[in-house]
């Protein structure tokens, strides 16, 4: 039997919130590095977010884990990936960064940024998401994912500006999941996404 929908849903930002509250001193400590820390935070989100979706009841086509709806979300992700990239390119000088030519560099770094783009859909698009559409609906759903998608950000760009573009990419990714239900497709465009603007294309 299903928990209530309000108490799963509360349950999903501490999901959020309680291992950053463990890594953060950690990082100021020394103990973690930046990316050390985002495999231990992503592998604790993917791992619990999973961990309490079956817990509750609820299959992981419920938080978007399934082949159905697949071609949809991918094909809508891999667009919004396209507009920005043609944005990004009319308005920065990208180059290619040097990393690109260490092959070690490039598989370590593709590692990293899908591990990040896994662990981040399955937590805000999937578990945050979905719980608090079942609760709330969709407009309280995507509101509360993409603040808290734009928030886990706030190390890497240290700006307003910076989160609120996070945010929205955060509701464009929502948007998506919510209607074709799948967040696999998204996750892909999200990985690849990752490993481009912040590993391979500098300004």
């Amino acid at each position: 039997m299903s928990k209530e929908k309000w108490l799963e849903s509360l349950e999903a930002p501490l999901v959020f919130s309680i291992p950053l509250l463990f890594a953060v001193p950690l990082y100021i400590l020394g103990f973690l590095t930046e990316v050390s820390g985002d495999y231990v935070l992503y592998t604790i989100y993917i791992a619990s977010s999973i961990f309490l979706t079956r817990y509750n009841g609820r299959s992981l086509a419920e938080i978007g884990l399934t082949r159905k709806g697949l071609l949809s979300s991918l094909g809508n992700s891999l667009a919004f990936v396209a507009a920005f990239s043609v944005a990004r390119f009319t308005v920065a000088d990208l180059k290619l960064t040097q990393g690109v030519y260490s092959l070690e560099v490039v598989a370590n770094n593709l590692f990293h940024w899908s591990l990040s783009g896994l662990g981040q859909e399955v937590l805000f698009r999937g578990l945050i998401l979905f719980s608090f559409n079942r609760w709330k609906g969709w407009k309280v759903a995507l509101l509360v994912s993409s603040v808290l998608f734009g928030l886990i950000h706030v190390q890497r760009y240290q700006s307003l500006s910076g989160i609120f573009y996070v945010s929205i990419a955060g509701v464009a990714w929502g948007w998506i999941a919510l209607k074709t239900k799948n967040i696999v497709g998204t996750t892909i465009a999200h990985s690849l996404f990752n490993f481009l603007y912040a590993f391979m294309l500098v300004s």
